[in-house]
């Protein structure tokens, strides 16, 4: 299917953007949850027709411990855009915090952690 949205895409020069779900691979990862592109379920084939691949990713999902929930909010809320994968520029990671009263996500104020 990666291959007709990639046609398709081309086709209408229009963008495509296709949510895909994760493996358990990130569990398996110890502490570091972050997701990889081999974590992609099909990875193959949404690996190598995309051209950009993103993940979304809050450590606060994997907290498991009742102390650790009680951190501030900002904290807690701490989310990264990893770009994984850029076919025609750069990767890395973008930090912003989630809203999660307004279901959205912001910039993060960095004199807050300093």
């Amino acid at each position: 299917i990666t291959r007709q949205l990639k046609m398709m895409a081309k086709d209408l020069n229009i963008p495509v953007i296709c949510c895909a779900q994760l493996s358990r691979g990130t569990e398996g990862h110890g502490k570091n949850h972050k997701p990889q592109l081999a974590d992609l379920r099909e990875s193959g084939s949404i690996e190598q027709d995309a051209d950009i691949v993103l993940f979304l990713y809050r450590e606060d999902y994997y907290r498991n411990d009742v102390a650790e929930d009680k951190q501030d909010d900002i904290d807690a809320n701490k989310t990264e855009l990893i770009v994984a994968k850029n076919r025609h520029g750069a990767t890395g990671s973008i930090e912003m915090t989630f809203d999660k009263e307004f279901t959205r996500f912001r910039s993060i104020d960095k004199s807050h952690y300093e």
